[in-house]
Parts: structure tokens; C-alpha cells; sequence
């Protein structure tokens, strides 16, 4: 361990602290400086022996899956395109790894290894062995910000989208246009797809609309098939007029099932969505579906900026981050037909 672990471990802050407070940095609070100089005193350390064996690292871990394939239009590279630039004003640098195949383990070990100062992540819920992992992590004292997704059980910072208001703006959007049955197709697996529902249940339910069962299609994930579903909710003559789709993941397919039982949108149903900037969409789908964007560049930025606050102040409780998404009218919506 070195003279700046201990002088850390002792005081009971991060790595980075230590280092401010032997810098002079005016970013670290009075009660942190206070905790740091107490310990530097009681392990008889002086604040240039600790510059020279410093080891902070400047750097910051971002965790997230990319899938497949990076597109230059996606919530990923928003993401960290915000991290960056908030590290970068800051002089730190990113550490970049993708978690798709389970990798998220081995990814944390190594960038820790590496002297990572904290980690931000974009993970799912639900995978075995998640929300020990991350409690392992800050049992090491390694600050963590999660984003977009929250993680049953754990307290920690987290920077996500106000998706439970967001789906009830859209929702009023189309009761505003004399919809009243609407159906939602969704993934329902992870916290944010989950907000989503609720906010689709809570609108119904404030306007005592009740939807047949058969109006919820709900699926594991974004991959999952939702064409002959959907396709079976729609063919009926009682079919809703609207749809809520909570991923732009989904939106091909269903688009694909419209074309098919020749439904014109908006004349025949209206469709409403989530995050519809980062949707990869031919020529003809572009700038198509009303819905609400949210930005991974803001989430990115403000997720580095709580690793900062944290740094300066690790005894400050942990902080969620509700960042409102923008509402844009397009043409996937318009007024109910007889």
C-alpha cells in the first residue's frame, strides 16, 4: 500500500482527495481537509514525501455495452462524448470498456488495476452476481455512478432520465388527440423499461381508462420478436388507435407489422416512443416518431461531475440525478379517426 492509500484509508477519502489536499487544491471541503491533515500528522507523513509517492492517476473508467456494432448516433457515444468533454475541463482522461458478453467483471478489475479514480457504468439489471459486484467494488472505496439504469439494492450515485414523467407526457399527448385506447409495446426487463409501464399504467388509471390485456406486449428485450403479437392485437376491429412503443429498438418491427396489415400512420394509428435520435431508421422513418429524447451527452457530463463532488466530499450522501427528457411533436401522431 502506498503512503497515499494509507494516508486515504485512514481518513476515510478517496485517493484523489489526499492528492488535492496536498496540492492546495480549493476544491476539497473544510471537514475532508481537516480528516486528511489529522491522518497525514498521525502517520508522521509530510506532504512532499506523499507528492512523491502519489500515484493518482488522472483517469476515469466508463463502462457500458456498445453491442454489436458503434454507431456514431447512439445513446453509448453521447454518453461518452458528455464524460469526456466534463473529464477533459478537469485534466483526467477516459478509460473505455465495452461490457457486452459479461465482460463488466474482469473490465472494473483491470481499470482499478490501472488506477482508475472512480468508474461510471451503464449496466442492466437482473444478471446473477450484479449487485455483489458493485458492493465489492465500493467496499474497495472506489467511487461508482450509475447511469440510466438503476440497480435494485445498491446505494450509490446515479444520473438517469425521468422516464415514469416522460411516458405520461406522451401519453397526455395522446389522450390531447381523443386517444383512448391505447397499447404499449415494451421490453421489461430493465429499471428503465419498467418506469416506462408505470407511467403508461399511472395515465390510464388518473384518466379511469382500463386497456384489454392483450393491448400490453410486453418482451424480454429489444431483440425479442413482437412482430406476430403485435400483429394478433391489431387485427381485430376493437385494435387501439395508439401505440406506445418505450424503445426505438422495437420501432422496425412494428413498423413492419403496420405496413403489413397496410395501417397508415398517423391516419389508421399513431405511435409514440422514447429516445427517437438514437433510433437506426431508413430514409423514410427519419425524423418520423413524436417522442421524448434524452441526452446521453448531459448524463455523461453531470455522471463525471458527481465523481468530482464525491472526490471533494466523499461523506456526502449519495445523489440520483433525474435529468427530464425534451418533447418533440413529428408526424408519427395526429388526432383520433371515427
Amino acid at each position: 500500500m502506498s503512503k497515499l492509500d494509507e494516508v486515504a484509508k485512514l481518513a476515510g477519502v478517496s485517493k484523489s482527495t489526499v492528492s488535492r489536499v496536498i496540492n492546495h487544491s480549493d476544491t476539497v471541503s473544510a471537514q475532508s481537509k481537516q480528516k486528511v491533515l489529522e491522518a497525514m500528522q498521525s502517520l508522521q507523513f509530510q506532504a512532499q514525501e506523499l507528492k512523491r509517492s502519489s500515484d493518482n492517476s488522472g483517469m476515469i473508467g466508463v463502462v457500458l455495452p456498445f453491442g454489436k456494432q458503434i454507431m456514431s448516433q447512439s445513446f453509448g457515444i453521447d454518453l461518452l462524448a458528455g464524460a469526456e468533454e466534463k473529464a477533459f475541463e478537469n485534466d483526467y482522461m477516459i478509460l473505455i470498456g465495452n461490457s457486452v458478453g459479461g465482460r463488466e467483471q474482469m473490465l472494473t478489475a483491470k481499470m482499478m488495476q490501472r488506477g482508475a479514480e472512480g468508474l461510471i457504468m451503464l449496466i442492466g439489471g437482473g444478471r446473477p452476481g450484479q449487485k455483489e459486484h458493485l458492493k465489492s467494488i465500493q467496499a474497495q472505496g472506489m467511487p461508482v455512478v450509475l447511469v440510466d439504469q438503476k440497480v435494485e439494492g445498491i446505494d450509490t450515485h446515479l444520473v438517469r432520465g425521468d422516464n415514469f414523467m416522460g411516458a405520461v407526457t406522451l401519453m397526455e399527448h395522446l389522450f390531447g388527440l381523443g386517444h383512448e385506447r391505447i397499447g404499449i409495446v415494451s421490453p421489461n426487463k430493465h429499471f428503465t423499461h419498467k418506469e416506462r409501464i408505470k407511467g403508461y399504467r399511472y395515465a390510464l388509471l388518473d384518466k379511469s381508462l382500463r386497456m384489454p390485456d392483450r393491448f400490453e406486449l410486453l418482451v424480454e428485450g429489444e431483440g425479442a420478436n413482437v412482430e406476430e403479437p403485435l400483429e394478433r392485437m391489431l387485427v381485430d376491429a376493437d385494435r387501439p388507435s395508439a401505440l406506445f412503443v418505450t424503445s426505438p429498438g422495437l420501432l422496425m418491427g412494428v413498423m413492419s407489422v403496420l405496413n403489413r396489415l397496410e395501417l397508415r400512420v398517423p391516419d389508421h394509428i399513431s405511435i409514440v416512443t422514447f429516445d427517437e435520435v438514437y433510433g437506426n431508421f431508413p430514409e423514410e422513418h427519419q425524423d418520423m416518431f413524436t417522442a421524448i429524447n434524452q441526452s446521453g451527452k448531459q448524463m455523461g457530463g453531470m455522471a463525471v461531475e458527481l465523481l468530482f463532488q464525491h472526490s471533494r466530499n466523499p461523506e456526502q450522501e449519495y445523489q440520483e440525478i433525474v435529468l427530464p427528457g425534451k418533447f418533440t411533436i413529428r408526424r408519427s401522431t395526429g388526432p383520433v379517426q371515427g
